[in-house]
């Protein structure tokens, strides 16, 4: 009794301690490691289980889960054999399915619908309550969909219908930022520097645009100060919001301004009304007292954008046609504006009127500016004006024929006429003219003439006349071009400025040469200059020259080019020269520059130059510190397609289960698979099979994959194609499901006996075209075998050819319906022929 008692407490404590043990020895090998934090909750048909038992576990990098659990939950019944390794399911819709892990496989009323591997990794325990099989296995077993939500550490089974795979994404937020840019740039010379940045924004708020652009400079960082800002926000309906630095009257020339305020526009039927109101600076302090070409120093530059102040009242509004959304395409002719402005400051005042016309015909184009008001001030010279003043402008294009036109410009600005920025549209009795005339598509010549004066100042007059010859004949002869110009100022009454330029390009190298002559005061100046440019190999360039002037002026360099270093991302230039004249002694330069393309789009460049005068740097960095995959379409679409313009993204993976809809960890995203938007776009899916299609119309699209970019033992599941709908502020998700094809052979034979099976003798028939019902064929071949591949799994249609028959024969089945599983061949599908029964005649007897 006391042995008997023994065993007996063994046997109890082997069965208690069984599970613990066996998860110890899978946890020594590393075969158990519970999901992140701890173990999933299951959820069936959104009921969680609970109790023992109830919670997945992952082994070996798979999701295993209590099957008997969830098929008590599900409603069906469960039996499991431990000693056969076998588990038999009768589900609610009276289907049996059974498991069979010695045979690797999973049947359903018979038939094989799954096979798998490392079943010897299953535990057959003996309470069959803590029985885990893996996910794909207790899929197939309980013909159940089954997910992962990552997020919510929980397994989730379904049974019944499978997910739309079109779905609505993400809403549209009440804001956006596409994108943002900088450029930043360091000026360092011998005993000076400066530095700027540049910053630019790009967005959506609400059902419009905005656009925020910004500049700070200073001599260090430190001492940066805002140059400038303006943000601008562009709605659908044509209404226009700015504030910040604008420029002002863009459709009218003598109401434009450089302001400091806020600016709306607004439609009206086919009017733009525009309205502008802030402050200006009333004196011009840059280069005011610079000669022509003379270079004023940066610092000086720096120092007098610091002392621009915004001293200066000014209001503005005009109107201007032909500017609604529907004459974008097909604009009128004409054209018209016109507008008022009032500005009052410490140093002028005045009230003005203005108007404009356009008109844009196929050959002829004018377009004029008119202007009058009353102004009180002082002018550029310091003298002082009070009265009326007028200013007009126009100017005019004919086309005489296609290779000839002839231009003409008038303009006037009254000695009393005042702008709100001194400098600007400064008294002046211009006329100009031109003609243009290619009289052969390798020769063009222009000849322009003109000449102004300064009212109220009748020796103040500065007269142009210059002619120009280009011949650009086919590839391979040598180019010219030819300037010749004539000029009369009052300081300089007879000047002349001669330029000529010849150029050919050879397979490898470039030619070229040009010279000039320069009359002002004193003798004539002449200059020549010839060189060449060769190419070395794909990447590397070296060009050469000398020049040789009057007065013994020498000058010549030799610069180096390269763009082909570390994939085309480094671009490197170097080069060395020297100048001298009879009065100087021989001075060199040296120079070098690099430009790099660095991440998220940005680029770096670097240059540095040597001369007498000492060193010079300049540094410039740009790219974006943010910007989206569609920045550039939504940055340039019309504002009213930005709420029309959506995103269509989803995922293409192979549904080991199933069940329609993908579960991290079971099913398989499938990568470089091409997903194209109406045949014109597409994108390629990430390693994840997550693809994203920018900027789509809203509307009607066909979104579809790619068949040849897709694996060939894998077909898609619910067709290769889905015809969307797209809606307005909301994204949608498109989803491809993929599963690994099957096959079906068999034999077509000739069955002498009829008996319907292949017995030794009879003949197999070859080239007989077997047909499935989804429009794939084949033939068989000597042995009368054949083989269907990539078909889908589910139930198909095969059926013979009868054309292909031989003679006098027919086949005993017309077709069959044969099931086809993912990843197996199904074997078997004979098809039997016999004979054409021979037609017996019969012949009644005569009657007596």
């Amino acid at each position: 009794m006391a042995i008997s008692s023994f065993i007996r407490v063994l046997i109890v404590a082997s069965l208690t301690l069984a599970p613990a043990l066996l998860t110890a020895k899978y946890a020594l090998a590393g075969d158990v490691d519970p999901l992140p934090s701890r173990d999933a909750a299951i959820t069936v048909n959104g009921n969680r289980l609970a109790g023992p038992n109830s919670s997945g576990q992952r082994r070996g990098g798979r999701l295993y889960l209590p099957v008997n659990a969830i098929a008590r939950s599900l409603g069906d019944i469960i039996t499991v054999n431990a000693q056969m390794r076998t588990i038999i399911v009768r589900r609610q819709t009276g289907t049996t399915a059974e498991f069979d892990a010695a045979r690797e496989q999973v049947s359903e009323n018979g038939s094989v619908v799954l096979t798998v591997s490392n079943t010897a990794a299953i535990i057959f325990t003996l309470n069959p309550d803590e029985l885990l099989l893996p996910v794909e296995i207790v899929a197939a077993l309980l013909d159940a969909g089954i997910r992962f939500d990552d997020a919510a550490n929980t397994v989730i089974i379904t049974r019944g219908s499978v997910a739309s795979p079109i779905r609505d994404g993400a809403a549209r937020s009440f804001g956006e930022l596409y994108q943002i840019d900088y450029d930043y740039s360091l000026n360092r010379y011998s005993s000076f520097a400066d530095q700027n940045l540049n910053l630019n924004a790009i967005g959506r708020i609400g059902d419009g645009r905005f656009m925020f652009v910004s500049g700070l400079s200073g001599i260090s960082l430190n001492q940066m100060s805002l140059r400038r800002g303006t943000f601008t926000f562009d709605r659908p309906n044509g209404q226009r919001y700015a504030a910040g630095d604008l420029g002002t009257g863009t459709e009218l020339q003598f109401l434009s301004s450089n302001i400091r305020g806020g600016e709306v526009e607004l439609p009206f039927h086919n009017l733009r009304i525009t309205a502008f109101g802030g402050r200006t600076f009333s004196g011009v302090y840059l280069l005011l007292d610079a000669l022509p070409g003379q270079i004023v120093p940066t610092q000086s530059v720096v120092s007098a954008q610091n002392r621009v102040r915004y001293d200066t009242n000014i209001f503005g509004i005009y109107a201007t046609t032909n500017s609604s959304p529907g004459r974008l395409l097909r604009p009128r002719p004409f054209k018209f504006a016109a507008g008022v402005l009032r500005f009052s400051g410490a140093n002028r005042r005045g009230d003005l009127a203005t108007g404009a016309f356009r008109y844009e015909g196929r050959r002829f184009r004018i377009q004029g500016d008119l202007a009058a008001g009353s102004f009180n001030g002082v002018d550029r010279d310091g003298s002082r004006i009070n009265g009326n003043g007028t200013a007009t402008d126009i100017s005019a294009t004919y086309q005489v024929r296609d290779n000839l036109s002839v231009q003409a410009r008038y303009a006037y600005i009254g000695a009393k006429f005042l702008s709100p920025q001194a400098g600007y549209r400064e008294p002046v009795n211009l006329k100009a003219a031109g003609i243009s005339w290619s009289p052969k598509k390798w020769l063009s010549t222009t000849l322009n003439a003109s000449t102004a004066t300064r009212p109220g100042d009748p020796t103040d007059r500065n007269s142009f006349v210059t002619a120009t010859v280009n011949i650009s004949p086919r590839p391979g002869l040598p180019s010219f071009f030819i300037s010749h110009t004539v000029s009369s100022s009052k300081l300089l009454k007879n000047a002349q400025f001669t330029l000529l330029t010849a150029s050919r390009d050879f397979a490898r190298f470039r030619l070229f040469a040009n010279a000039t002559r320069i009359k002002t005061i004193g003798p004539a100046s002449l200059n020549a200059q010839f060189g060449a440019s060769f190419r070395v190999g794909e990447h590397n360039s070296v060009e050469a020259s000398q020049s040789v002037g009057s007065r013994g002026a020498y000058g010549g360099q030799l610069d180096w080019r390269t763009n082909g270093l570390f994939a085309g991302k480094l671009s490197l230039a170097a080069g060395a020269g020297y100048t001298t004249n009879k009065n100087a002694a021989i001075s060199g330069f040296e120079r070098f520059t690099a430009s790099l393309n660095l991440p998220r789009q940005s680029s770096l460049q670097l240059s540095y130059t040597q001369t007498n005068a000492g060193p010079t740097l300049m540094l410039s960095l740009r790219g974006s510190l943010f910007r989206r995959r569609d920045a550039a379409v939504l940055s340039n679409a019309a504002a009213s397609d930005l709420v029309s313009l959506v995103k269509v993204s989803g995922r293409v993976y192979q549904d080991i289960n199933l069940n329609g809809q993908y579960d991290p960890g079971v099913d398989l995203p499938q990568a470089n698979v091409q997903v194209r938007v109406d045949g014109n776009r597409y994108v390629t899916t990430d390693a994840n099979g997550v693809y994203t299609i920018d900027a789509v119309r809203a509307g009607d699209h066909r979104v579809y994959v790619d068949l040849l970019s897709v694996r060939a033992d894998l077909t898609l599941l619910d067709g290769d194609a889905r015809n969307v709908t797209l809606q307005s502020r909301r994204d949608s998700v498109v989803d491809f499901r993929l599963v690994r094809t099957g096959r079906i052979s068999g034999t077509v034979w000739f069955d002498a006996n009829g008996n319907g099976r292949i017995d030794d003798g009879e003949e197999p028939l070859a080239d007989i075209r077997i047909v499935a019902g989804s429009g794939r064929d084949t033939l068989t071949d000597a042995n009368g075998r054949f083989v269907l591949a990539d078909l889908p799994p589910g139930e198909h249609v095969i059926l013979i050819d009868e054309k292909t028959l031989p003679e006098k024969m027919r086949v005993m089945s017309q077709s069959l319906t044969i099931k086809v599983f993912a990843g197996r061949e199904t074997g078997e599908t004979n098809f039997a022929i016999t004979a054409i029964p021979a037609e017996v005649k019969r012949f009644g007897s005569k009657s007596q």
